[in-house]
């Protein structure tokens, strides 16, 4: 290399045109020509000023005008430049000052403006635009459907970090592509809460940024060694010290959330300084409805379990086994009493998790949709629709019209049917029993468990209790086996439940957010941020939980089986969930629809 080397230009290739040119043999001095001022620099803040350290000149307010051919040397002609007028985007841009040309000699002049891609076969092919691939970004799919294009030479110029992030969101792309999904979720950029030891040092805001080991160009600069240090354990302990940690602080990933102020103000205040304290404290705690008004609807959570005298029991509840599948058929074992619902209102990649982890966790589903594998599976039956061969069994809507044209007469599959309104109870059992249908889907909020339905709608649980005590009445109990569809979120729920006469219990929304699904005005919105395995483990995850809690609440009560839980096993804390559910309130008597509790 020469000398003097001079690099025109100010953006991140000119930082690195530059220090690279310092480091090969033979140059001694580098300077940098801009034609903006040093405010104006694009280039990153840390790349600038690392190439101060190291020497490099930055000539600012100066535009190249040509260059001068000296024989043995070169000289960059440039004219001086000031801030014009601002433009519509509020910018200045630069004006030349008159009688102002100089210039710069050098015996290399490097032009690092602007970068174009340029691919021949690519072009030949028809997937170039004039200066890079033409994709969109939505996709990340060229003209070509087997083509996908990411980072500088599809979008333009920018860092490493951004291109492997193009390179993530092509790859799921390109996933998605070859499991024949035609509509995949929209990417997003996947996040995870940070795991740094929070540090429990009481002057940690008076922490300075913790600047690794600056070597510059080094020793021997050609060999391109390392510019600086990484931190230390202690380094980088005192540098994660100065992190306002707002996710640990609020249990939220979303940094703008309600309040930050406050955790910023508390931790600047001195401990001894009550008032203040108080005052934000009476910000962030006010006083919480009760949890029991009068006009509350009855809720599963109003239900307590009496735990056996364990003291008199040879049993250890969170040690001994407890049975918790279910028959449903000589043929059909669901070795947890649990169905996934609400899949018909998801996207395909969703289902195909969904039947994965629940085949794995020998459950079932109940859907419209035909699941992939060898899944347990209860087909929603629509007007006008037939039975699927491969449904296990088989659910359509109670409507009076079954007695002229059941579809399902004379079906060798499980017949069921669902029901969602209290004044067709009697009419839909008679008809049940009389035409030798297997179960009944007590469907509690209506959509046949979708999940819009489920956010939107209280669960009607009287339709388990009405059920239950119509089929006593008729001396039918253990006839149907009860599917109870709804507002199920945890073990504990489906404990209760079963209890007051359920066999299984579907869980829609629950299943939903256990696969990444959130919540967003009354709806289940999904992000790209979880792969298919990660979907998979988190449904199976909340269903063996819920297995175990399940089972748990039965042990507490002395039983080795879930399904000889019983209403005497259930305690309830209100008046309404008493009249709703038929559990008594110790010290009041409840009527029912058919008896008195």
């Amino acid at each position: 290399m020469p000398e003097t080397v001079v690099v025109v230009g100010g953006g991140d290739v000119a930082m690195d045109a530059c220090r690279a040119a310092l480091r090969l043999p033979g140059c001694k001095t580098v300077k940098v020509v801009y034609r903006r001022g040093p405010e104006e620099i694009p280039a990153r803040k840390i790349e600038l000023h690392h190439a101060q350290q190291e020497g490099i000149e930055f000539v600012y307010n100066a535009l190249q005008t040509g260059i001068a051919d000296l024989g043995d040397s070169l000289a960059l002609q440039c004219v001086r430049t000031e801030a014009g007028p601002p433009d519509e985007d509020g910018r200045r841009s630069p004006m030349v000052v008159e009688g102002s040309a100089f210039e710069i000699p050098c015996g290399m002049v490097i032009a690092a403006v602007g970068q174009k891609g340029a691919n021949e076969a690519l072009d030949t092919a028809g997937l170039m635009d004039v200066d890079r691939v033409r994709a969109d970004f939505a996709t990340m799919r060229t003209a070509d459907p087997k083509v996908f294009a990411a980072g500088d030479g599809a979008f333009g110029g920018s860092t490493i970090v951004m291109a492997m992030q193009h390179g993530q969101r092509a790859a799921y792309y390109v996933r998605a592509a070859l499991e024949k999904i035609d509509s995949p979720i929209p990417y997003r950029t996947p996040y995870r809460t940070r795991r740094v030891p929070v540090a429990q040092d009481l002057k940690w805001e008076q922490f300075a940024v913790e600047e690794p080991v600056f070597h510059g160009v080094g020793e021997e600069p050609a060999s391109f060694p390392e510019i600086e240090d990484t931190y230390d354990e202690a380094a980088a302990m005192r540098e994660a010290a100065r992190c306002y940690r707002c996710d640990a602080e609020t249990g939220s990933t979303d940094y703008s959330v309600h309040h930050r102020e406050d955790l910023f103000s508390m931790a600047r205040t001195h401990p001894k300084d009550v008032d203040k304290h108080r005052a934000m404290l009476q910000r962030r705690l006010s006083p919480r409805d009760n949890p029991y008004p009068d006009d509350r609807p009855a809720s599963l959570d109003d239900l307590v379990f009496l735990p056996a005298n364990l003291s008199r029991l040879v049993i250890d509840p969170y040690r001994e086994a407890c049975r918790i599948d279910i028959d449903l058929a000589p043929d059909l074992n669901l070795k947890q009493p649990f169905l996934v619902s609400g899949l018909d209102d998801a996207p395909e990649e969703i289902r195909q998790v969904a039947w994965r982890a629940v085949e794995q966790n020998g459950a079932g589903v109940v859907s419209r949709a035909i699941p992939d594998g060898s899944v347990h599976w209860l087909q929603i039956l629509e007007a006008g629709e037939t039975a699927h061969s491969r449904a296990a069994g088989v659910v359509q809507r109670w409507q009076k019209s079954l007695a002229k044209e059941d579809p399902l007469r004379g079906s060798n599959q499980l017949k069921g049917i669902s029901l969602g309104e209290i004044e067709d109870i009697d009419d839909t059992v008679d008809y049940a029993l009389a035409h030798d249908y297997d179960f009944l889907m007590l469907d509690s909020t209506g959509g046949q468990g979708s999940w819009r339905n489920e956010l939107d709608a209280q669960p009607r649980f009287e339709l388990l209790s009405s059920v239950v005590a119509a089929l006593r009445e008729r001396k039918k109990e253990e006839v149907l086996t009860l599917i109870f569809a709804g507002g199920v979120r945890s073990g504990t729920d489906a404990a209760r439940l079963i209890a007051m006469g359920a066999s299984v219990v579907t869980y829609g929304v629950t299943s939903a957010i256990a696969m990444g699904g959130e919540i967003h005005g009354g709806e289940i919105h999904w992000q790209s941020d979880r792969t298919p395995e990660e979907r998979v483990e988190g449904l199976k995850a909340i269903l063996n939980a819920n297995a175990g809690e399940a089972s748990m609440m039965a042990r507490c009560t002395g039983k080795t089986r879930l399904h000889n839980l019983e209403p005497e096993d259930l305690r309830s804390v209100t008046l309404t969930t008493s009249s709703t559910m038929r559990v008594p309130v110790p010290g009041h008597n409840v009527t029912g629809r058919h008896s008195r509790v």
